[in-house]
């Protein structure tokens, strides 16, 4: 590992270590919604569905969720976030409130759409805030739209270079047993948050959205692709994630000129949901010096 990457590192993990220790454990909320109304904007003749919150003149914060879960995935970190910057939430065509066309849903589809609705929304630039596939998504933003991306953050993604041993995850398992696999506190898994859960997934109405995709993936980024990206970059890993193990986010984050990693304990596959205090913390720091520290404001309501 070279030294500006190590140094880097430990500095993270340091840093991750202290705020858990310092702040409280709050009461997580596995599947907790945010509290704003839903808006759309019509990008290619479809229906983006987003939410917002923040201060309209603060630098702007895009979050996207991952495959299979939806915009109220960031419930717990938007209020944080729209304190200092304006904050908005999407829901990806063919997921959560978005329309679903019936088509191939590639990477560039989605990049494509992100770019048309910051064009009509008249954002220049923005930071894009992702969680497992949300990640990648950031990650392509920054490949396809370079001129968009001040800044990108990536929670927990399979998508990077390197070997890629590790447990494996059963595509077949149930509701019960894929919420075991990806968080680490079991207990928040209880037979109230299956049904709830198992409930949300029957109406999503989005398998033809992960079949697709799923079945034409994107080969995993290379070090040569990564090394293009030179804005600021964060990996945020939770240490106990039985998915995509540690070992994948070092991987990720050293071939980026301004990579960086921070590791989280005590939680698993979303860090933003099972540590949101923790998430909030490390990735409030990162874009101060990202994006410039702005003044705190109350979050628009």
């Amino acid at each position: 590992m070279p030294m500006r990457f190590a140094a880097i590192v430990l500095v993270a993990v340091v840093s991750a270590a202290a705020i858990v220790a310092q702040v409280p454990a709050p009461r997580q909320r596995l599947l907790d919604t945010l509290a704003l109304p839903v808006q759309y904007e019509r990008v290619f003749d479809q229906r983006l569905a987003y939410y917002e919150a923040g201060p309209r003149s603060a630098p702007v914060v895009i979050l996207i969720p991952s495959l299979g879960w939806d915009a109220h995935a960031w419930s717990q970190n938007v209020p944080a976030l729209a304190r200092s910057y304006r904050v908005i939430v999407i829901d990806p065509l063919g997921t959560g409130q978005s329309d679903k066309p019936i088509i191939d849903y590639k990477m560039h589809t989605w990049t494509g759409g992100f770019a048309e609705f910051m064009r009509l929304r008249g954002i220049d630039r923005a930071a894009f805030v992702g969680a497992v596939m949300g990640g990648a998504l950031a990650v392509q933003m920054a490949l396809d739209h370079p001129e968009r991306v001040r800044a990108i953050v990536v929670a927990a993604s399979n998508s990077g270079p390197g070997p890629h041993a590790g447990p494996v995850r059963s595509p077949g398992e149930g509701t019960r047993a894929s919420m075991l696999a990806s968080f680490f506190d079991t207990t928040l898994v209880t037979d109230s948050v299956v049904r709830e859960r198992t409930a949300l997934r029957q109406r999503a109405g989005d398998q033809h959205t992960i079949r697709s995709h799923l079945a034409d993936h994107r080969p995993r980024y290379t070090e040569a692709e990564l090394a293009r990206i030179t804005v600021p970059a964060l990996f945020v890993w939770c240490r106990e994630d039985a998915m995509t193990p540690l070992s994948w986010g070092e991987d990720f984050a050293k071939p980026l000129p301004r990579g960086r990693l921070a590791v989280l304990d005590r939680c698993g596959h979303y860090p933003n949901i099972e540590q949101p205090a923790a998430f909030d913390a490390v990735l409030a720091e990162f874009l101060a010096s990202a994006l410039g520290r702005p003044t705190p404001t109350r979050p628009a309501p």
